[in-house]
């Protein structure tokens, strides 16, 4: 652990090295970042990803305001191309960095060791401003992982049995899990920091470890909809009848999400009462995915394949739902209204069980 981190944990202030800023944030929010004149300019990065291309007048203008103060301010700009936080991993970070940003995924960077912070927007804007980023103190958890996942198994199980267990809350933690892929690594820290840990960052072990978690003895979880915490054994969603499949965002729109899901559908067709929907999560995924014959899969299997970026997880212009419909989901996001102002149907899965839900039309264990 770098004594930049130390300081931070305990409560001190230092300097961070890259922010995010996105058209994830709230017009309110969105006032009060473009107000300032960042202080490092080359290390903010403002990405477009969330409503991709913008889906009402409204966005259209919110996505002109962040357009405009990065070419004002000489920040990084990129529309389009992908998910922020996958973008920040693409470049390159490394252990230690710390990471700003107002998205409630800000530790997916943690996957390349980085320190994700998601702060609220008028801390975000003094943070920019300043260079500077101070914590409450906050207790450091060391997270041994051990075993090996079994197929019918992933790596949002491990994040959503952590969840349940309410270990991580409050907490930043630094995981021990060599075993583990970039992109599981990347799905895990952000759904960690998503449902309360302060940080989550992949981190090799310096030292005994506080909990250790065996990937062998897991079980299937799943999440209801309403929040982040409402996790239980996937067993409780058996036989659901499912309207909508989206197989995209941090957790599934990665090469190897692709991949697992065009080995399940190869030779076979979607549920055709079902609306199904894959976006890769950066450009970069989305290149490869096409020379490997993945979109073909996908497209043969009678899917909707959508642009890069948070797309349908975000579902503020793609993937809204009728009020009754129940919709499946690799994304992050789950609460009451995101689909649509009346909808409470999102059910968050692993990219195996959502990939079986499109073929079959029901959600199931394994």
């Amino acid at each position: 652990m770098t004594s930049k981190l130390e300081r931070l944990l305990a409560g001190g202030t230092v300097a961070w090295d890259r922010a995010l800023v996105t058209d994830g944030l709230s017009p309110e929010a969105v006032a009060q970042i473009t107000a300032v004149t960042p202080a490092a300019p080359d290390k903010t990065w403002v990405v477009i990803d969330h409503d991709a291309p913008a889906g009402s007048v409204a966005v259209a203008e919110q996505q002109k305001a962040l357009l405009d103060w990065a070419r004002q301010a000489g920040t990084v700009f990129r529309s389009g191309q992908g998910i922020g936080y996958a973008l920040l991993l693409e470049a390159g970070l490394t252990p230690g960095e710390i990471v700003l940003s107002g998205g409630s995924h800000a530790a997916a960077v943690g996957a390349a060791g980085a320190v994700g912070l998601s702060l609220p927007p008028a801390e975000l804007a003094r943070a920019l401003e300043r260079r500077q980023v101070s914590l409450p103190p906050a207790p450091l958890l060391r997270l041994a992982v051990t075993g090996t996942l079994s197929p019918y198994l992933s790596v949002r199980d491990l994040a959503w049995t952590l969840i349940r267990s309410g270990l991580c809350a409050g907490k930043a933690v630094a995981i021990h899990a060599p075993q583990l892929t970039p992109a599981q690594a990347m799905d895990l820290c952000g759904l960690l920091g998503a449902a309360g840990a302060v940080t989550a960052f992949c981190a090799e072990a310096d030292a005994p470890a506080d909990e250790t978690v065996d990937l062998s003895a897991l079980r299937p979880m799943a999440v209801l909809p309403g929040d982040a915490g409402q996790t239980v054994p996937a067993s409780g969603t058996d036989g659901l009848r499912v309207n909508q499949v989206f197989i995209g965002g941090c957790g599934g729109g990665s090469l190897e999400a692709l991949r697992e899901t065009a080995a399940l559908w190869r030779g076979r067709t979607v549920c055709p009462y079902v609306r199904v929907m894959v976006a890769p999560a950066t450009s970069a995924v989305y290149i490869q995915a096409l020379e490997e014959g993945l979109m073909d899969v996908f497209l043969d299997a009678g899917a909707l394949v959508m642009n890069q970026g948070c797309s349908a997880c975000w579902a503020q212009s793609q993937g809204r739902c009728d009020q009754a419909e129940v919709f499946v989901s690799t994304g992050s996001i789950n609460c009451a209204g995101w689909a649509g102002k009346a909808h409470n149907g999102i059910y968050l899965t692993s990219v195996r069980r959502a990939a079986q839900a499109a073929l079959s039309g029901s959600l199931y264990e394994s």
